[in-house]
């Protein structure tokens, strides 16, 4: 958890910068609002930006690109359902992110991994080191030892909630660990087929058709027979309801939200994903928040502002 609080007080550290369009003492119904956010979420803050500013002319809000000094909402990642941050600012959840793990459709070890079914304890002994409580009469999974893992190494990687969520930290992954953006992993595991790694829905599914990239397999998970079928059939919508209807254990999934100044006109912004914006969650391959945490930000909102 400590990857998690660091992402958080580095992202609440910097939305407090003041957007100069604040202190010129102009309309602010005319100001222009400023968002950043890590390339995986981008697709559906795009969508949001430009929807909003689509039937709310008034305000224009916009990504703020590589220039990031006068941001007013920045996204962050996060474990917990409404964190607060620093200064008594809290993270809007705006949606959830869930990771499953994939190896290359091609690779030649596909027919023995299609064979297994990876409860907790063999993801656990796949994906991470092995654990020193077992020593040395742990026994060895031949498997394993041929299967490289391929792990995220930045600080908006879905690497620290993957491994948080099986007990571990981003030290404790076994194989490589690859830089920058998580879509790197997938160009990894197609150049070395033997290669297994995890990744949110939105980049391990096509997002025009609905269904598993064709390059890619899922590791076959040992949960219900219902719960594996529609897994298994590799549509994004179906997958998608699963987990929003149920908890599956085997299958982490952390929130994105925004932090920063809802004093602003951005109040108006976030408000408005919270109703009207959940409709495009599904689109970009991202869960709703869940009923409890939708409505309580809701309320908050109302009674607020």
């Amino acid at each position: 958890m400590k990857t998690v609080k660091l992402v958080l007080t580095l992202a609440l550290a910097g939305a407090a910068t003041i957007n100069p369009a604040k202190a010129d003492g102009g309309d602010e119904n005319s100001r222009v609002i400023y968002i950043e956010s890590a390339k995986y979420t981008l697709p559906l803050v795009e969508k949001w930006i430009s929807e909003y500013n689509r039937t709310n002319p008034g305000v224009q809000v916009r990504h703020a690109g590589k220039d990031a000094r006068n941001v007013d909402l920045r996204i962050v990642a996060y474990t917990e359902a409404a964190p607060a941050g620093e200064d008594g600012k809290t993270v809007t959840c705006v949606g959830r992110a869930a990771l499953l793990p994939v190896t290359a459709k091609d690779n030649p070890l596909r027919e023995q991994i299609g064979r297994r079914k990876f409860g907790k304890k063999e993801l656990k002994k796949l994906f991470f080191s092995e654990d020193p409580l077992e020593g040395e009469d742990a026994k060895k999974d031949p498997l394993q030892e041929q299967l490289t893992v391929y792990s995220g190494n930045s600080t908006t990687s879905g690497a620290s909630f993957f491994a948080s969520h099986f007990g571990y930290t981003t030290a404790g992954f076994r194989g490589k660990k690859i830089l920058g953006d998580d879509i790197y992993l997938l160009q990894a595991i197609s150049k070395d087929p033997t290669g297994v790694t995890f990744n949110n829905l939105g980049y391990i599914y096509d997002l025009q058709d609905r269904q598993l990239k064709d390059n890619i397999a899922l590791l076959p998970l040992n949960v219900g027979k219902a719960q594996q079928e529609i897994i298994k059939s590799g549509n994004l919508d179906e997958t998608l309801s699963l987990l929003e209807q149920e908890k599956i254990e085997l299958v982490p999934v952390h929130h994105i939200g925004f932090t920063g100044d809802e004093q602003s006109g951005a109040k108006d912004f976030l408000k408005w994903i919270l109703t009207e914006g959940q409709k495009f969650n599904h689109e970009f391959g991202f869960l709703q928040p869940d009923e409890k945490t939708l409505s309580h930000q809701k309320k908050h909102f109302a009674t607020t502002y």
